[in-house]
């Protein structure tokens, strides 16, 4: 029986987008000979229907494709119910993050997967290595995440990884288990930051790979005040546990 990689798909009327999203990330499957392919979808109760196109397609996908729901309290609280279910739930051996919104190639998955089968405990989708991109972002967005980054990095005491910020990551099992999630504090977007500083003070091997990512299609972004605020809140607090938990480099 192969392992499980499992990918954790948190969602928010994403009701047009799954349809085309998951079938194809199923298709990888032919590409992916090492492990078994499972989608979890965290939904947070969205009122468009996104739950029903789950269900819709869970005939097509028997047994690998799952749903849990919820309140909405943000991508991190998402991330933490969705990472501990399917722990507790499928005991995989890898564990994906990935945006539902169509940004985020599936057609990366397979080398996802053999880069982590090579020894790499955290597999990132990174925009701000070579050959990454960002083509559709106006000026302004850019520069927001361009200085997002060097200001996390920082921060965190992570200057060699290049996208810190970035949702699209395949992450050891075993590590993730060694993690404290709600230790991290953060229910919105600001907890990708927290949980790769975590991961590499865990002893995480990172490797980034390039990623282009697109404007979204269908549905509008669900990047609020509160999530710019949220991350420079945990700014300072990264800063604390780097001189406090020092990094164990692996």
């Amino acid at each position: 029986m192969k392992p499980i990689a499992c990918i954790v798909l948190p969602t928010y009327k994403e009701a047009k987008n799954l349809p085309l999203l998951l079938p194809h990330i199923f298709a990888q499957q032919l590409e992916i000979t090492t492990h078994e392919l499972h989608v979890l979808v965290v939904d947070d109760n969205s009122p468009d229907g996104t739950q029903d196109a789950v269900r819709q397609d869970m005939p097509l996908f028997p047994g690998r494709l799952h749903l849990i729901t919820g309140q909405k309290k943000g991508l991190g609280d998402a991330y933490q119910r969705g990472i501990t279910h399917a722990l507790s739930t499928f005991d995989p051996d890898l564990i994906f993050e990935m945006d539902a919104d169509l940004q985020h190639n599936p057609s990366l998955l397979p080398q996802f997967v053999e880069e982590a089968h090579r020894g790499y405990d955290v597999v990132i989708g990174s925009r701000f290595v070579a050959g990454g991109a960002t083509p559709d972002f106006p000026l302004h967005r850019r520069a927001i995440s361009v200085v997002g980054n060097w200001l996390a990095r920082h921060a965190a005491g992570l200057p060699h990884v290049r996208d810190i910020t970035s949702g699209y990551r395949c992450i050891k099992a075993d590590l993730l288990a060694r993690c404290d999630l709600h230790h991290l504090a953060t229910r919105g977007y600001a907890f990708q930051t927290s949980l790769l500083s975590e991961l590499v003070r865990q002893g995480g091997r990172v490797l980034e790979i390039p990623i282009v990512f697109p404007d979204r299609e269908f549905g509008l972004s669900k990047l609020s005040p509160r999530d710019y605020f949220e991350f420079l809140w945990i700014l300072p607090k990264l800063r604390w546990e780097k001189r406090s938990r020092p990094v164990k480099r692996p």
